[in-house]
């Protein structure tokens, strides 16, 4: 349109000389001439500049398009189509932020938007039962109205994903889970729900293991004290004494059952409870664990190596990352047949750290790899393999796993061998010069 417009002022230009030259023809007076019909010209633009610019200013409205010729013609039609075109973008903007404003009003927890300097934009009106914040902290930074410690540090990360836990604002003994999410360089969505009631279940379940584990433990303690007693006599002939050893192995091996539980209790338990997290000295830590297992028994009919990076370190809980590596070899040495090759690794990859242990063995059927996590579960249920096992050890690494936003992963191929891959999230992982 900008072309045609440009293409009709040309014409008219045209048309005014061709007139101020058959004046000058008939007059005489060429520089006369020319003047005054290039006056006429620029007087005739002016007044459609002025109308152009009235309309425009009044709101562009097409109902009072002003008469206008060539350029301002095709600019007059440009205004009134790119209003037409806000308009409707304005329409479909409403409607979907009419949608997403329903959307959050339902949801089950406080969802707010706020400002780069932390100010409220909106929230949904759940927020006042979990926050204490309605409509009418619009615009008031979030951490006037909340001043908790851990709060203000969240907002001071400047990180773009955050979370952590306070208490209730009406109730101490309640708390709510708390996520801060950058979506763009000036927003940030905060949302936060009442975590009181996963927390209550997750004590209720830990105090009934803890208290069936004690009930157990003691009348366990008694079996194996008089098992001990009859495995230490004279008079014990050779066929009760051999059911005497099963009885008590069997007696160590529940033993170590409720041990294991209650370790996995504890871990679901404290993923509801932000954890202190420190760097752990995995160099360190993995040379003394693979030392210690390289020259313990189980090893001794196996062949072991080691490819340990002495300058990555991991951020996390040094008990439980001891955990994940102590069930891994031991779990490669226990499962796998005399003459195995086991490896462990401890490397850096695409910013991740990288524990992996791999072994050589018969490897395990693909039917069985999404439930070797489960509590319990075995792919092979005979004794010889399972004497050493409580079948709790890989839940136990998951669920340490998913404390550390770490990923699990098995690979393994029958006839191949098994590879038990833990990876930590870059923002876990360290590197040392």
């Amino acid at each position: 349109m900008q072309v045609t417009g440009w293409k009709r002022e040309q014409t008219a230009m045209l048309v005014f000389a061709v007139l101020a030259i058959i004046t000058s023809a008939i007059s005489g007076y060429w520089a006369a001439s020319f003047l005054v019909w290039l006056l006429v010209y620029v007087v005739w633009k002016a007044f459609e500049f002025r109308s152009f610019y009235d309309w425009y200013m009044s709101g562009a409205s097409k109902h009072k398009v002003p008469e206008n010729h060539g350029v301002f013609e095709s600019i007059t039609c440009q205004v009134i189509n790119n209003k037409n075109q806000t308009k409707e973008a304005q329409k479909r903007n409403k409607y979907l932020l009419k949608q997403f404003v329903t959307t959050a009003q339902a949801l089950p927890f406080a969802t707010l938007l706020l400002n780069q300097r932390f100010e409220i934009q909106w929230c949904n009106h759940i927020a006042q039962e979990i926050l204490g914040i309605n409509d009418s902290d619009a615009n008031t930074k979030i951490d006037n109205i909340i001043r908790e410690p851990e709060f203000v540090e969240l907002l001071n990360t400047g990180k773009k994903d955050q979370e952590t836990k306070l208490p209730h604002f009406k109730d101490r003994d309640k708390s709510i889970h708390m996520r801060l999410i950058k979506i763009h360089k000036d927003r940030y969505l905060m949302v936060a729900r009442d975590i009181s009631a996963q927390e209550a279940l997750q004590k209720s379940r830990k105090a009934f293991v803890a208290n069936a584990s004690h009930e157990l433990r003691t009348p366990l303690t008694v079996i194996s004290g008089y098992l001990e007693m009859l495995q230490s006599s004279e008079h014990m002939n050779d066929e009760w004494s051999e059911a005497i050893d099963q009885a008590k192995e069997q007696a160590s091996r529940m033993s170590i059952i409720i041990s294991d539980m209650l370790k996995l209790s504890r871990i679901e338990h404290d993923r509801v409870i932000p954890s202190q997290d420190a760097e752990v000295p995995m160099p360190e830590l993995l040379n003394g664990l693979f030392n210690d297992i390289k020259n313990g028994a189980d090893s001794r009919d196996h062949v072991m190596e080691a490819e340990i990076n002495s300058s990555l370190y991991v951020k996390g809980d040094s008990s439980e990352i001891t955990s994940i590596c102590l069930n891994l070899m031991h779990n490669a040495l226990i499962h796998t047949p005399k003459g195995t090759e086991v490896v462990v690794r401890w490397f850096e990859q695409n910013g991740e750290a990288n524990f992996w242990v791999a072994d050589n063995g018969p490897g395990i059927d693909a039917k069985h790899l999404p439930h070797l996590t489960e509590r319990f579960y075995r792919v092979d249920n005979s004794k010889d393999r399972n004497h050493q096992s409580t079948g709790l050890g890989l839940a136990i690494v998951k669920h340490i796993c998913l404390k550390h936003s770490a990923r699990f992963e098995i690979d393994s191929t029958l006839g191949e061998g098994t590879t038990f891959k833990v990876i930590f999230p870059k923002h876990r992982t360290s590197l040392e010069a």
